[in-house]
């Protein structure tokens, strides 16, 4: 019992891999990774800042993780991840039982601080820090990290106040990492960074195209993905590397945030909605096939009615794969928690319903479209609501419900012979 974890991961892909490399220093040291509380007596909670309603989610768990507390005094409890970097002290208040915070930077001596029982370091470094021991959660797709933290300062974003100014990994490390991918097998590799376009290798000065064709023509991988984009930064380039390599999926995250150039400027973003649109359209030209993702806030401070139509054109005319989309809310530090937050919460709820209905709407119509082609999937799992099927994913990024058992981690070319907004169905061609 006391040489078990258990790992919480709230937030993005990059979190993921933190917890990742966590749960690979603890093994490394003989722990043994478990998928029950109740047979844990190490529990770290990897937590996400980026929404209030995400911060809130960490309350209220470590609720629950208070009960285990009380049960077993010597259970350790660790927070860490962006709240535990940006509200240490209100989670110190909050839940005096916590025995550990870790700062964002500090998860590479984790060690260290588990058998020191201090409270780490909180500064955030300019530099990289490397950890070469994983447990990745997947046999056939795994996230490689290339850089972390963020320059853009975007008014409503606490990622350079939670990870810190932007730092990128070296390549030898990138290149030394890959190879182990390749030699274990994996099919699909996922590049990460909260702004990869701004990758910028230390030691050759190479950028993200750079690092993009190195990549795919070394991999052993299937597949080469990456996550995420931002419009200001993005260099034709790396559309073009995607054109000429097959390795690349036709899939790009480029989030635009809002539609309005008076919001956009606000929000600092830096770019303006011809602008997206413009970049868009010449990716498109370079990648015909690409399906677009992005990120949508709905309800900025002042944002009116005619600036939430402009969000819902650029949705109309891009016709993306896919949208994330949020109510805003101010978070701690940031320039736009200064702003008066005048947008009335009904007024936000419903401009959300509208948007995402309408894509939707876009959704099923493309998927629509899809009926009776046959797609390259990626067998990820059995679906969990009918264990009947296989949930796979295309290279667009498209989920795919399979009838019938199917080898997961595999490829497979399914017949697409229904279609929902949400994924398309298919089966195995006879």
């Amino acid at each position: 019992m006391n040489s078990r974890f258990f790992i919480k991961t709230y937030g993005c892909q990059m979190n993921v891999n933190d917890s990742e490399k966590m749960a690979g220093l603890l093994e490394s040291r003989g722990w043994t990774q478990v998928y029950a509380e109740r047979s844990a007596s190490l529990f770290i909670v990897n937590t996400c800042a980026v929404r209030e309603k995400a911060q809130e989610k960490l309350f209220s768990y470590l609720g629950r993780l208070k009960r285990y507390k009380e049960l077993d005094p010597a259970c350790t409890i660790v927070v860490a991840g962006c709240v535990s970097q940006l509200l240490k002290e209100e989670i110190r208040r909050r839940a005096p039982f916590v025995d550990l915070l870790l700062g964002t930077n500090a998860y590479p001596r984790l060690l260290e601080y588990l058998d020191q029982r201090e409270e780490s370091d909180f500064r955030l470094s300019r530099h990289w820090n490397e950890v070469t021991s994983l447990h990745r959660r997947s046999s056939f797709s795994a996230f490689l990290s290339i850089m972390e933290g963020c320059d853009n300062f975007c008014s409503y974003c606490v990622v350079p106040f939670t990870r810190g100014r932007e730092k990128s990994r070296p390549l030898s490390l990138i290149l030394r990492e890959l190879d182990e991918l390749s030699a274990q097998g994996y099919k699909e590799v996922v590049l990460l960074g909260q702004n990869v376009d701004a990758y910028l290798d230390p030691e050759k000065g190479g950028g993200f195209a750079d690092l993009l064709e190195v990549v795919a023509q070394r991999s052993g991988a299937s597949w080469i993905r990456f996550l995420t984009s931002h419009p200001s930064k993005f260099s034709l380039r790396i559309a073009e590397v995607m054109a000429r390599n097959d390795k690349i999926c036709r899939a790009l995250h480029l989030p635009f945030q809002a539609g309005s150039d008076r919001i956009l400027s606000l929000m600092n973003r830096g770019y303006s909605k011809a602008e997206y649109l413009s970049l868009v359209k010449a990716i498109k030209e370079r990648v015909p096939d690409i399906a677009m993702a992005a990120d949508i806030i709905v309800g900025f401070p002042t944002e009116r009615e005619e600036d939430f139509l402009e969000t819902m054109e650029i949705v109309e005319e891009v016709r993306f794969e896919n949208i994330f989309s949020f109510l805003y809310s101010p978070r701690p530090g940031t320039k736009s928690s200064k702003m008066e937050d005048d947008v009335p919460p009904s007024v936000k709820g419903e401009r959300l319903i509208r948007l995402q209905e309408r894509q939707k709407e876009i959704q099923l119509e493309e998927n629509l479209k899809r009926i009776g082609s046959v797609q390259r999937v990626l067998l990820e799992e059995r679906n969990r609501k009918d264990p009947s099927q296989t949930v796979g994913r295309t290279a667009g990024g498209r989920v795919v419900n399979i009838l019938g058992p199917c080898e997961t981690g595999q490829f497979a070319d399914i017949l697409i012979d229904g279609a929902g907004p949400h994924n398309l169905k298919g089966r195995i061609p006879l």
